[in-house]
């Protein structure tokens, strides 16, 4: 009778096993390292995306601002020639040219004045709302007239790419002195004491802006 021999330890294709393990486990890594670049990929662009609709914001409320200065000044001519302090009634009430009255805005909840519509800025569009803050007056508050010279600004910033947006709100406060003006003798006539020519003979009276 032939015996074939029979060995317990037989090993053979172990090492394609092996192989095989390993690879699938190379696989793993790959496809983890793939999805951990993919997430910081997309981290990283929607924090540019956001940084972006913040700057343009932030753009848009200093706009806001720099364009509020110097009708500020004309509106409250009056006041600050007399010693008091000008108020942002001029802006709300629909008084300025190319701006309405405040109206309810929905989101806001409180009648507010569109200043900026929409403009865009490298891609990212935005808009700007003032609003009278609640003025610390007795009776129901009338948006459309400030009493303590305090307003909100608002910047809504919304990027085409992924729709990143960002909102910055600051509370402006319009401050200004004055006094009323008699006269101005410093510069009348010449002689001892003075640094001025003979030609300065009168006093200043009129104090018109020369440009």
């Amino acid at each position: 009778m032939k015996t074939i021999p029979y060995h317990l330890n037989n090993d053979r294709g172990s090492v394609i096993v092996a192989a095989l393990m390993m690879l699938a486990l190379l696989t793993i890594i790959g496809f983890a390292a793939t999805n951990m670049s993919s997430t910081e990929l997309n981290i990283s662009t929607n924090s540019l995306l956001y940084e972006r609709a913040f700057y343009t914001a932030e753009a848009g409320l200093e706009r806001a601002k720099e364009s509020l200065r110097a009708p500020f000044i004309d509106q409250n001519k009056a006041q600050i020639a007399s010693g008091g302090e000008g108020d942002w009634s001029f802006a709300l009430d629909g008084s300025l040219d190319g701006y309405s009255a405040a109206v309810t805005d929905p989101e806001l909840g409180v009648p507010a004045v569109l200043w900026v519509a929409t403009d865009n800025l490298n891609g990212v569009t935005y808009s700007v709302r003032i609003w009278d803050n609640a003025d610390e007056v007795p009776g129901p508050q009338d948006y459309t007239s400030d009493q303590d010279g305090l307003i909100y600004v608002r910047a809504d910033a919304v990027g085409a790419e992924r729709g990143g947006r960002c909102s910055i709100e600051e509370l402006v406060e319009g401050s200004s002195t004055g006094g009323s003006v008699s006269g101005y003798t410093a510069q009348e006539g010449a002689g001892s004491g003075k640094v001025y020519t003979s030609n300065d003979t009168d006093a200043i009276t009129t104090f018109t802006k020369q440009l």
